[in-house]
């Protein structure tokens, strides 16, 4: 209350769903470090897949680190290459800290809502999606 008797309400502080900030920081990190150190030299040539070692197959996630590293340097080619979903992963990601920026602007763009047909549909198609690209980065590791 002020000294005249009035009663103030305070707007609410635009925030932001969950940990968007977070991610969005965390996301742009990663891209900046594969962007930035060298692929084939130390440090990151010491790091092995396990799973590699383990079975002699890649592992989902074989050739994102690639992936993240072209997109950093604008080589959308050589990321799909990589890994096409790891590609879209860091495109992906790149975008969510864009729009998570523009909110902390002040920009608030519609976000979508699916009903649970078109949810389940996603799942599906995700599901699908994850097995092709590890079908397509086996085809090519195996080479």
């Amino acid at each position: 209350m002020n000294p005249e008797g009035e009663v103030i309400e305070a707007l609410p502080a635009p925030s932001l769903p969950g940990n968007a900030l977070t991610i969005s920081v965390l996301h742009l990190l990663a891209l900046a470090i594969a962007g930035l150190l060298p692929l084939d030299a130390p440090p990151l040539s010491f790091l092995a897949c396990p799973f590699r070692a383990a079975t002699g197959l890649p592992c989902l996630g074989c050739g994102c680190l690639h992936a993240f590293a072209a997109v950093a340097h604008l080589d959308l080619g050589a990321a799909f290459v990589a890994n096409p979903l790891g590609s879209l992963v860091a495109i992906g990601g790149a975008g969510f800290a864009l729009r998570t920026a523009l909110r902390l602007c002040g920009v608030h763009l519609a976000t979508p809502r699916m009903g649970p047909a078109r949810a389940r549909f996603a799942r599906i198609a995700i599901a699908v999606a994850v097995l092709a690209n590890w079908c397509f980065v086996a085809s090519r590791v195996a080479r």
